[in-house]
């Protein structure tokens, strides 16, 4: 079977997302990808399993500087036979697998809000079937966004919309403008002095948005471009 693109760009980040390392762009960019490919899931998901095996072995606490360097070091000094060398190589690939699951431990507990945030990232997911998460700042005459749409493409999709107190008070009409041009209508979000917030579903997929505009009580227009 040939990769995909997205196939090749994604399987090198397998064993951080399994250790829960990866950044979180290339976190967001592999899941979206893993949504839909089930044959990168499943490789992700035997990363996971090794990853889980290493743990065992790990201890429960970060090992002392130079942990590493004094288990290698009387390997590494030992000359003999040729038994002796072999046995030597064995003990070198198992102490290479004990520093590695250490690190991994290391790793493991210093990375833990890390996880906690992806594993929050696919319970939302989760919900209503939804294949990710976008976010788009909604931007106006000033140099700052005004307020941020958060974007979830699910069954059904929704938007949601947050923008804080200084901006001018009223009732802000906003409308959708999708990619083969259609207009659509979505309501109107009141900003007070501690800010507003607003969400509805909407009738067409996220990545058919091409524009979310926001105007304002006294006629400005705020714009949330989705595909620049």
């Amino acid at each position: 079977m040939t990769d995909r693109p997205a196939c090749t760009g994604t399987r090198p980040l397998l064993p951080e997302l399994a250790a829960g390392i990866a950044s979180a762009e290339e976190r967001a960019r592999s899941l979206r990808h893993l949504a839909g490919c089930g044959r990168c899931h499943r490789e992700l998901e035997a990363h996971t399993a090794l990853v889980d095996e290493l743990l065992l072995l790990a201890p429960e606490r970060q090992p002392p500087a130079g942990f590493e360097a004094a288990v290698l070091a009387p390997m590494t000094q030992r000359r003999g036979p040729r038994r002796r060398r072999l046995r030597d190589t064995a003990l070198l690939g198992a102490a290479a697998v004990l520093i590695a699951a250490t690190s991994a431990g290391s790793v493991w507990r210093q990375t833990e809000d890390d996880r906690a945030l992806a594993d929050g990232y696919r319970e939302t997911l989760a919900v209503a079937k939804g294949r990710y998460l976008k976010t788009v700042a909604i931007n106006g005459a000033g140099t700052t966004p005004a307020g941020y749409v958060f974007a979830y493409q699910g069954t059904p999709a929704w938007l949601f919309i947050t923008m804080p107190g200084d901006l001018r008070q009223g009732d802000y009409r906003i409308t959708l403008t999708s990619r083969d041009g259609r207009t659509v209508p979505l309501g109107t979000m009141t900003v007070r002095p501690g800010g507003g917030s607003w969400g509805r579903t909407i009738p067409l997929d996220v990545h058919d948005i091409l524009v979310l505009r926001i105007h304002d009580p006294g006629g400005d227009e705020l714009l949330a471009r989705f595909m620049v």
